[in-house]
């Protein structure tokens, strides 16, 4: 169900606070626009100029397929949220039954942006996998050139790098700063029922 809607559309059509989402349903964003959807153990938070499409994973565990196609995406997951994220081909999903809150942002068809801002994150492209640490935020360049590639370990010797960067063949990591963001207090809040208690979180959150 869309729990907040502003410039945002289902399909062509404008959306509003109640309207019900639907497996294969297209979600987009205007500029300035916002969307926000909420099952039970799960909130999805789309972002100005975003577009994403909803699907359910072909198993029977359940959960949530999203696929950003553009734009940046938060989902905030319970301890029985599921859901996987789709973006250039990537798959980012948490690594453990646990709250988890992340922002994903596709930057072009070669580079992600991806923030585990509460619990860890599994990250995998084309059979590579990678943990990404509670509250680590990476630059991901996706098919790196050996340019790319040759500039990432370079910059692991960078004084001011917080993380060293991490290489795989496929992808690499690149460790960056987490700016000031939009703050996102109900999605956290949807994190602190009784039944799924978490630690206190500030009233503003960051993202990458």
């Amino acid at each position: 169900m869309v729990t907040h809607a502003e410039r945002a559309h289902v399909g062509a059509v404008a959306v509003s606070a109640g309207s019900t989402i639907y497996e294969g349903d297209r979600l987009s964003t205007e500029a300035a626009g916002t969307l926000r959807i909420a099952s039970p153990a799960l909130t999805l938070q789309l972002n100005a100029q975003s577009v994403l499409i909803v699907r359910r994973p072909a198993g029977p565990e359940g959960g949530v397929v999203a696929e950003v196609a553009s734009g940046t995406v938060i989902f905030a997951a319970a301890r029985t949220g599921k859901i996987v994220v789709v973006a250039d081909d990537a798959l980012i999903r948490p690594t453990a039954n646990v709250p988890t809150v992340a922002h994903i942002r596709v930057v072009n068809r070669k580079e992600l942006r991806v923030y585990a801002q509460r619990g860890a994150l599994e990250f995998s492209y084309h059979g590579e996998n990678e943990t990404i640490a509670e509250g680590a935020a990476y630059r991901v360049l996706l098919d790196p050139s050996e340019t790319e590639a040759a500039e990432a370990a370079a910059s692991e010797s960078e004084p001011d790098r917080k993380k060293p960067a991490i290489s795989h063949h496929k992808f690499l990591l690149l460790g960056i700063g987490i700016a000031a963001g939009v703050a996102i207090p109900l999605l956290i809040r949807e994190l602190e029922s009784p039944d799924r208690p978490g630690p206190s979180q500030d009233s503003t959150s960051k993202k990458p």
